[in-house]
């Protein structure tokens, strides 16, 4: 019985850590948006590669003032695009590495 407690807390404690990690990781996101959405340029980028496993992405490279960028960005199912495509890229002016694309509900 007390293996089986120590398994069960184990689990939990493991659950409540991740749970950490998303919330952290989908504030900072948030964040980022905010800030991109508060100062920011607009460009054109190429679709590189798309995936639909553990969640959808889609990675872009775009170039600003002469640097070339790749970052990716969620999209959902239902959004039709195929690698080679252009889609418009919102970067922070202040770091062009924080980029949202055309496919994210907050461009």
């Amino acid at each position: 019985m007390k293996n089986k407690l120590k398994i069960f807390g184990i689990i939990v404690a493991l659950q409540a850590v991740l749970y950490l990690i998303y919330t952290s990781l989908r504030a900072q996101r948030l964040q980022e948006i905010e800030d991109i959405n508060q100062d920011f340029s607009i460009t054109k980028g190429v679709v590189t590669r798309r995936s639909t496993t553990k969640g959808n992405n889609v990675w872009v490279k775009y170039t600003v003032n002469g640097v070339d960028y790749v970052n990716s960005d969620g999209f959902y199912e239902f959004q039709k695009f195929k690698v080679g495509d252009t889609v418009k890229v919102k970067y922070l002016n202040t770091n062009p590495d924080i980029m949202i694309t055309q496919y994210n509900n907050d461009f």
